[in-house]
């Protein structure tokens, strides 16, 4: 995955190998640069890169007020990344959402288990990435945790809170819903939802070596803050452990998913995209 050293921008300190990095991710991206118009990659920064950065800043990311500065672990530098890999991989369904090779033989390694296994629960797991397109970790809103953790309290509102799974909506929908419980009740909100490349749920906050969901939740802005947690997540229970280095698939998707697996296929996902992973 590319990375750069320093910011990047007006008025910083624009070291050339982070520009020319920078200057060939935006190249790279068909939102902000056609073939016509392409940066020079030239490692110096100047009013066509700034430019190019601002309208990244307003068309990808959506900030109100484009700053024109790239930081190295940004939210900016995130999307274009993100972006850069979407842009130049042909089957989305198999990108890994941007953790590189020596961070995947790292977490297997301590977990004593198979790269391709880690990578077969990141690809079931997050097809869409372990961002939105706001730079954001993906998410998905589970109402019926609202339900239990909030005692029914909300039940009014079947949208945000509901005995029964499901309901989900459009993965564009997920932030708003989360937000508008987050209105009722933070804490039980922010557990409610699977987030990141590994779609932990933020009621496995302590499993996953946290004391409190809102650390859990400001890690997950990290891949590395996310992996971490996955890392600790399956080694702090045996049979989920066990279960993904023997790659029995239908115990692990039980531990990790819940008795309700089967209704989603989930353990013929995972072998599934196990087999993939082995094929890269």
């Amino acid at each position: 995955m590319a990375r750069i050293n320093s910011p990047v921008g007006e008025g910083q300190r624009n070291l050339y190998g982070d520009v020319r990095t920078i200057q060939t991710l935006l190249n790279k991206n068909s939102v902000v640069t056609t073939p016509g118009h392409l940066l020079a990659e030239d490692g110096k920064i100047g009013p066509n890169t700034i430019a190019r950065i601002r309208l990244f800043q307003e068309k990808v990311v959506r900030m109100r007020n484009p700053d024109g500065v790239i930081d190295p672990n940004g939210v900016t530098m995130r999307n274009l990344t993100l972006h850069a890999n979407f842009h130049t991989t042909v089957n989305r369904t198999t990108r890994v959402p941007g953790i590189t090779q020596e961070q995947f033989v790292q977490a297997a390694a301590t977990l004593g288990c198979e790269v391709a296994a880690i990578k077969a629960v990141v690809y079931t797991e997050s097809p869409r990435g372990a961002f939105d397109e706001k730079g954001r970790p993906s998410i998905l809103y589970e109402r019926h945790y609202f339900h239990k953790l909030t005692g029914g309290k909300y039940d009014s509102n079947p949208v945000l809170s509901n005995p029964n799974a499901g309901g989900y909506g459009k993965y564009s929908a997920q932030y708003g819903k989360l937000e508008e419980a987050m209105k009722l009740d933070k804490n039980a909100a922010l557990r409610s939802a699977s987030w990141g490349a590994f779609q932990i749920m933020g009621n496995n906050f302590r499993e996953a070596g946290f004391s409190s969901v809102d650390d859990f939740v400001k890690a997950m802005g990290t891949l590395q803050g996310q992996l971490d947690a996955f890392v600790r997540f399956i080694a702090n229970n045996a049979h989920r452990k066990n279960a993904l280095i023997n790659k029995n698939w239908a115990s692990f998707a039980y531990n990790y998913n819940g008795p309700a697996y089967r209704k989603n296929n989930y353990d013929n996902k995972l072998a599934h995209n196990y087999q993939k992973a082995l094929s890269e």
